[in-house]
């Protein structure tokens, strides 16, 4: 108990006069233009992988069990059509945008470290981003070939309910929490020793899954996103959706402070 409440001192004393708010909104730039060409590459590897018929009817069944008040299910379907449909060219093509993620991710964890930034930052995060891309397709095809038995749970409502988010919760944080060690271990400065990060990746990803969750949550409200946009709703999605990445990347690096410090704090020699 005595070494945790080292460590959060240690992780505010780090933070103290620094803009985490602003960093976690740089990180939320670079996904903005990042997401959609992660998504394209990761649906069409796992459709490479395992048949389309797994990513067109895990969508299909994932999309009709989300709540009804935000109806993402057409934008969930697009996305999967464009991503199954796309030429090879044009999903090369997805490469640098997609990439533009780690680099958005290096230059928030440096900052997040206090080590500056160099020449070679935005390339170092783009080439460490690339196991994330080449393991995407294995991740998002676990949740979609549970889909059959999760999405009936979804709809049920009640205790299957229950049942169908405390099985999709473990199976998404394992897919998170395997994408948040690469992010640790290739994508960010090499600060922290491979277990502790593997440690600390499964840690920070519990807690993000949790985050999904409970955007699962605010679909469900049934509230107009586009109002405070005088109605343009294309607007208010893309607001919405700004609002919660931007929340998990502020999760995302307070988690890595906090190990930054736990291994300073190892580190650090004892009082006497």
């Amino acid at each position: 108990m005595r070494t945790v409440r080292a460590v959060l001192r240690h992780a505010l004393a780090a933070l103290r006069g620094r803009d985490l708010a602003l960093w976690a909104a740089g990180i939320t730039f670079f996904a903005a233009l990042a997401v959609v060409p992660v998504l394209l590459l990761a649906l069409r590897g796992a459709a490479v992988l395992f048949g389309p018929d797994l990513v067109t009817d895990g969508v299909r069944l994932l999309s009709g069990a989300l709540p009804d008040a935000q109806a993402p299910g057409p934008a969930l379907r697009a996305l999967t059509d464009a991503a199954l449909g796309a030429s090879w060219p044009v999903l090369l093509s997805t490469l640098l945008p997609a990439s533009l993620y780690g680099e958005g991710l290096r230059r928030g964890l440096l900052q997040i470290a206090g080590e500056p930034s160099g020449a070679k930052t935005g390339w170092l995060g783009r080439i460490g981003f690339l196991p994330v891309l080449l393991a995407a397709p294995l991740l998002i095809a676990a949740p979609l070939a549970l889909a059959p038995s999760v999405a009936p749970d979804y709809r049920a409502g009640g205790w299957s309910a229950v049942w169908g988010v405390v099985v999709s919760f473990h199976v998404d944080w394992v897919a998170l929490s395997v994408a948040t060690c690469l992010v640790f271990l290739a994508t960010g400065p090499s600060l922290l020793p491979r277990a502790l990060a593997v440690v600390g990746g499964f840690c920070a990803g519990a807690v993000l899954t949790g985050f999904l969750h409970g955007f699962l949550l605010f679909l469900a409200i049934p509230v107009d996103w586009a109002f405070p946009f005088a109605g343009l709703e294309v607007v208010g999605a893309v607001a919405a959706l700004g609002l919660w990445l931007y929340l998990l990347h502020i999760v995302l690096l307070l988690a890595y402070r906090v190990l930054l410090s736990a291994h300073e704090v190892r580190r650090s020699p004892p009082r006497t």
